[in-house]
Order: structure tokens, then sequence, then C-alpha cells
């Protein structure tokens, strides 16, 4: 069951954001230009390094949805 609570939590703490645009608008572009940049995975750093990956991978969606409004 959801935590709506704490949803509606991270929704606030989002809405209150200082986003640095400048940098999501170049980030977004250079992805759209250059495409997905290839790496090669290595299982053991993935695993070592998991929360940090995640934390990153949450970071650039809220910043893909900051930008899209999708």
């Amino acid at each position: 069951m959801a935590d709506y609570k704490a949803l509606k939590g991270k929704v606030q703490e989002l809405a209150n954001k200082t986003w640095d645009e400048g940098a999501i608008k170049a980030w977004f572009n250079k992805l759209d230009e250059e495409g997905i940049p290839r790496k090669t995975l290595r299982r053991r750093a993935i695993i070592a390094h998991k929360a940090e990956i995640l934390d990153r991978v949450q970071r650039k969606g809220e910043e893909g949805e900051y930008l899209s409004h999708s």
C-alpha cells in the first residue's frame, strides 16, 4: 500500500526545490544530440555503488520531469 504522507512530502519537497535549469537543459540537450552514452557495466562495481547509482537515477528522473513536465 502506498505511503501517501511520504508521497505528499516528496511532492512538496520537489515543488519547493531550487532547480539549476541551465545545467538541466545542457544535460538534456547533450542527451538529445548524442544519445545515451554507452558504458561497460561491471557487476561488482554496480553492486558496490548501488545506492549512489539509484540516487543518481532518481535525481536525473526528477530533473527530466522538471524540464519536460511530462
